[in-house]
């Protein structure tokens, strides 16, 4: 994953910059109402593998336009593994976590990525955390424990399962965001967005073939598929990319913010969810942790 080569940025975001903020967390969040209205039809797999599917049918091409195969080919085993952390699991996960919680209670899990991320650069990269991190990592997963009790979202007959898988997602994404800085530093975004799609769909499809459900899938379903691949993946993660190289990571992870919120609002619009107040309480302690994890002195880059 190739990012600027510093993150610090002297001059405000501009309209453009904004815009594309606001549409890129408008997409994600919208993911999770997709993955809610048609999940059920396909299957947490079969579902996650039609998208990878589709992504890398959107991202593949473009890669190949810009003449950047060799690299491709170059990076193959890296793209791999970046294939199952970043999407073959951490979608699955998602999909799981959303069949048996609303919307915007999967979306706010999902938010903890920079906490564990965080975690994970300690742990295996030997970065330090600061006394706010810390306390900002520890007020996240006290937003977390309220969450869990959150009986009145939760619709499994075992209530941790959703929780569970919402953790595992973030734990893979966090884990992709440092497995991609060490291993993978100076490789173009477009080459790691189209060969983490290709591989996962390819390490899927087994999976897939053997849990695609008995029942024709609705048409509805397919579409909501297609939407999650070409929209959701695809035009998101390019989007994501050129944020990244334009405005840097510390103003770029404003989208952790702000895809909850679009989550829910979708959720409240669409799905008739409305966030309960373990819901609510427990998003404010997760999204003030993550300002304390992600927070950087005046003068510091990311």
């Amino acid at each position: 994953m190739r990012v600027a080569p510093s993150d610090r940025r002297d001059n405000c975001l501009n309209l453009r910059q904004f815009s594309l903020l606001v549409l890129l967390s408008a997409i994600w969040g919208s993911s999770f109402m997709f993955i809610r209205l048609t999940v059920g039809d396909f299957g947490a797999v079969p579902l996650t593998a039609s998208r990878s599917l589709v992504g890398a049918c959107t991202l593949l091409p473009l890669m190949l336009l810009s003449k950047q195969w060799l690299l491709f080919r170059r990076y193959w085993p890296q793209l791999l593994v970046v294939g199952l952390i970043s999407t073959a699991l951490p979608f699955t996960f998602l999909s799981i976590s959303t069949q048996y919680t609303s919307a915007g209670f999967a979306s706010i899990l999902n938010a903890l990525t920079p906490v564990f991320s965080a975690l994970i650069a300690w742990l295996w990269l030997s970065e330090t955390l600061s006394l706010a991190a810390i306390g900002g990592i520890a007020l996240s997963f006290g937003g977390l424990v309220v969450m869990v009790f959150d009986r009145d979202t939760i619709s499994a007959s075992f209530p941790l399962l959703p929780v569970l898988a919402g953790i595992g997602a973030t734990l893979m994404y966090g884990l992709t965001g440092n497995y991609t800085r060490k291993y993978l530093i100076g490789v173009p975004p477009l080459v790691v967005s189209a060969g983490s799609q290709v591989f996962a769909s390819l390490a899927l499809a087994p999976f897939a073939w053997w849990l695609w459900p008995a029942a024709p899938v609705p048409a509805s379903s397919w579409v909501i598929a297609v939407m999650l691949g070409v929209l959701c993946t695809g035009v998101a993660y390019i989007i994501y990319f050129h944020l990244l190289a334009t405005v840097g990571v510390a103003r770029t992870v404003i989208v952790t913010y702000l895809a909850p919120v679009f989550a829910l609002l979708w959720g409240f619009l669409f799905l008739a969810e409305s966030p309960t107040p373990k819901m609510l309480i427990g998003a404010v302690a997760i999204m003030l942790g993550i300002g304390l994890t992600t927070y950087k002195k005046s003068g510091t880059s990311r």
